[in-house]
C-alpha cells in the first residue's frame, strides 16, 4: 500500500539540522583516529604503519555492519516518513540481531587470518605480529561497535542526528585519554605500545554501546523499543535486498582501498607510510561529506515514505548545491596548507614530500567528492543501493586498478599511482550525474 502523503517529513527535515551534528561527530572521531597516529607516531614509522594496516583491514571487514546499516537508514526513514514508529522499531531489533550475529562470526574467524591480512602490506617480524594482534583486538569490541551503528543510522534516519554525536562524544574523549594512558604508561598503568590504542579504541565502544542501550531500553531516544515481533520473513528479505548490494559496494570500496595500499607499499615504508597519513587526512573531509550523505538519505528517505518523490528529489539537489561550495572550500584549504598539515603528523623529509604532493590531489578531488556522498546518499535513502555498488565497481576498475597497474609496470612514480585517484573521482561523480538525473530512484524502495 502507498503511504498517505503527509507535510510533515518536509515541515521537520532539515539539512544542516540533520547534515551539521552528524558532520561535527564525525569530525569527531576523526580527530580521535589522527590522535591516535599522533600518539603512536613517537614510537616510529613502523609503528605507525602496523596500526595504519590494522586499521585498514579493520575498516575492510566492517563491510558487513555497514552494509546492514544501509538497509537500517533506508527502512527506518521510509517507515518514519510514513508516520510508522512501530515498524522502525522492528527494523531496529532486526538489524541490531543481524549485526550480533556477523560480529560473532569475525570473532570466531579474525584470530586465524589476522595475520596474513596484515601481511600483505609488507610488515614484517615484531611489527607484523603486533598489527595482527592489533586487529584481533578491535574486532573483539566490534560487538559493541555493531550495536552503536545501528542505533546511530536509525536515529539518524529518523530525524535526530544530535543524540548520537553527544553520546559518541563521550566515548571519542574517554578513547584519546585511555590511548595515551595505555600505549606509554601512567602510574600503575602498564605501558602496552600500539596495543594500548586498540584497547583504548575497544573499551570506548563498549562504552557508547552501553550508554546508548540504557537510552533506548529506558525510553529515553526517539526510536523507543515496544514489545513486539519483529523477526518477519519479507522484512529480512527487504534488509538483505538494500544490504546486499550495499555490501558489494562496501566489498569493492574496501579492495580497492587494499590493492592501491598494496601497490603503494612496494615503493616502500615511506610512500605507504604517507599515504596512510594522507587517508586518515582525506578522513576530515569525508566525515563531511558524509554528513551530506547521510542527511540526504534522511531526507530521501522520508519524503519518498510520506509519498513525494519530487519533494526528495529537489531536496537532493539543494543539498549537493550546498555541498558542492562546501568541499571545494575545504580542498582549497587544503591544498593551500599541504606542508604545513603534513609536518604536523612526519618529519621524515622523504615521508612528507610523498603526503604533501597526495594531500595536493585530495583537495583537487573535493568537489567531486561531494557529488558522490550526496547523490550516493539519495540513492541508498531510497532504498537504490545497487547503484552505488555499480559506480564503484566501475570507478575501480578504471579509475584505480587499470591505471595504476599501467602506472607501476612503467616503473613511474608513485606520484602517478596517487594521482589514479582522481581518475575514479572524475569517473564515479560523472556516473552519479546520470544515473540520478535518470529517477529510476524513485521507484527503487517499493521494488526492494
Amino acid at each position: 500500500m502507498s503511504p498517505t502523503p503527509s507535510a510533515t517529513p518536509r515541515a521537520r527535515l532539515s539539512l544542516f539540522k540533520l547534515a551539521g551534528p552528524t558532520i561535527v561527530g564525525n569530525l569527531l572521531l576523526s580527530v580521535v583516529h589522527l590522535a591516535a597516529i599522533k600518539i603512536v607516531a613517537a614510537l616510529g614509522a613502523d609503528a605507525v604503519a602496523a596500526v595504519i594496516a590494522a586499521d585498514r583491514i579493520y575498516m575492510a571487514v566492517q563491510l558487513i555492519i555497514f552494509s546492514i546499516t544501509a538497509g537500517t537508514t533506508a527502512m527506518v526513514a521510509y517507515a518514519w516518513g510514513g508516520n510508522n514508529p512501530d515498524e522502525a522499531d522492528r527494523v531496529v531489533k532486526l538489524s541490531a540481531v543481524a549485526t550480533l550475529i556477523a560480529s560473532v562470526l569475525l570473532c570466531v574467524v579474525m584470530p586465524w587470518v589476522a595475520r596474513p591480512l596484515v601481511g600483505i602490506f609488507g610488515l614484517q617480524g615484531d611489527m607484523l605480529d603486533q598489527s595482527a594482534h592489533y586487529l584481533t583486538v578491535l574486532i573483539f569490541f566490534n560487538i559493541f561497535f555493531s550495536f552503536l551503528a545501528v542505533i546511530s543510522a536509525a536515529l539518524r534516519a529518523a530525524g535526530d542526528a544530535l543524540t548520537p554525536v553527544w553520546v559518541a562524544a563521550i566515548g571519542n574523549v574517554v578513547n584519546i585519554v585511555l590511548a595515551y594512558a595505555l600505549v606509554y604508561g601512567i602510574g600503575v598503568i602498564p605501558a602496552l605500545g600500539i596495543q594500548g590504542a586498540a584497547y583504548a579504541a575497544g573499551l570506548s565502544y563498549a562504552l557508547v554501546a552501553l550508554l546508548f542501550y540504557l537510552l533506548w531500553r529506558n525510553q529515553r531516544l526517539l526510536l523507543k523499543p515496544r514489545p513486539q515481533q519483529f523477526l518477519d520473513k519479507q522484512r529480512l528479505r527487504k534488509l538483505i535486498r538494500i544490504a546486499l548490494p550495499a555490501g558489494i559496494e562496501q566489498f569493492i570500496f574496501n579492495v580497492s582501498i587494499i590493492a592501491f595500499m598494496w601497490v603503494v607499499s612496494l615503493y616502500g615504508t615511506e610512500a605507504f607510510t604517507a599515504y596512510g597519513i594522507g587517508v586518515n587526512i582525506l578522513s576530515i573531509s569525508i566525515v563531511i561529506g558524509m554528513g551530506f550523505a547521510i542527511a540526504t538519505a534522511t531526507m530521501t528517505g522520508q519524503n519518498l515514505g510520506a509519498g513525494q518523490p519530487d519533494e526528495a528529489e529537489k531536496a537532493a539537489w539543494r543539498n549537493l548545491k550546498i555541498s558542492f561550495v562546501t568541499m571545494a572550500a575545504i580542498g582549497l584549504v587544503l591544498g593551500a596548507n599541504a606542508r604545513l598539515i603534513g609536518s604536523f603528523f612526519i618529519n621524515d623529509p622523504l615521508v612528507l614530500d610523498y603526503l604533501v604532493a597526495l594531500t595536493i590531489m585530495v583537495a583537487v578531488v573535493q568537489p567531486m567528492m561531494s557529488i558522490e556522498f550526496t547523490l550516493g546518499g539519495a540513492l541508498r535513502g531510497a532504498g537504490d543501493t545497487r547503484s552505488p555498488a555499480r559506480i564503484m565497481a566501475t570507478g575501480f576498475l578504471f579509475g584505480r586498478v587499470i591505471l595504476t597497474a599501467v602506472f607501476y609496470f612503467l616503473e613511474m612514480s608513485v606520484y602517478w599511482v596517487y594521482a589514479a585517484l582522481i581518475a575514479d573521482y572524475i569517473i564515479k561523480s560523472s556516473m552519479y550525474l546520470v544515473i540520478f538525473r535518470r529517477g529510476n530512484w524513485k521507484n527503487a524502495y517499493s521494488g526492494a
